[in-house]
């Protein structure tokens, strides 16, 4: 299994606040026209893969990212079979980033909510975006792994210390 990970420049943090149902709608089908894309030029048939968004950070600030993970094969659907990757490399990090800044970007332009003066898109976004792709084993020990990593909640029971009527005191890891 592979998991590559899209994540928003902090910049953007404000359309994320103002429009979430339409930033993240746009994330998802970006973000999975991007692998696709990949996929079909390197001729490794159709990609298997499930995606998450998370929306926090470890410290629970507003960091909007997608979590994709992507089976290490693919399905010949003309005889039946499913053929393993012996690879440990997917797609090239770098190149899935600058795909996905220009086709978001170019997205987010053609969305008719860019019309409203609050979800401008800001000026002055950096122009290397971050992705990660990596291979994160297989089998059990891979899924178990992954589970655990995606799908905790923002703020666990554990993590609160105190809940008043204005405030809520909680910890947080540090990374």
């Amino acid at each position: 299994y592979f998991m590559v990970t899209f994540t928003l420049p902090h910049q953007l943090k404000p359309l994320a606040r103002h429009a979430p149902k339409a930033l993240y709608q746009t994330m998802f089908q970006i973000a999975s026209s991007v692998l696709k894309s990949f996929a079909k030029r390197q001729s490794k048939g159709a990609l298997g893969f499930t995606a998450l968004l998370h929306t926090h950070s470890r410290q629970r600030n507003l960091h909007p990212h997608l979590h994709i993970i992507v089976a290490g094969g693919r399905y010949d659907s003309s005889k039946q079979v499913w053929h393993k990757d012996q690879q440990q490399y997917l797609f090239n990090a770098f190149a899935l980033a600058k795909v996905w800044r220009a086709q978001l970007l170019h997205a987010l332009h053609q969305h008719p909510l860019h019309q409203h003066p609050l979800l401008w898109v800001p000026g002055g976004l950096p122009s290397k975006w971050v992705v990660d792709c990596r291979c994160v084993g297989e089998g059990k020990p891979a899924l178990e792994y992954l589970s655990r990593y995606l799908y905790r909640g923002v703020l666990p029971d554990r993590d609160i210390i105190q809940i008043k009527q204005e405030s809520v005191t909680f910890r947080y890891k540090e990374s």
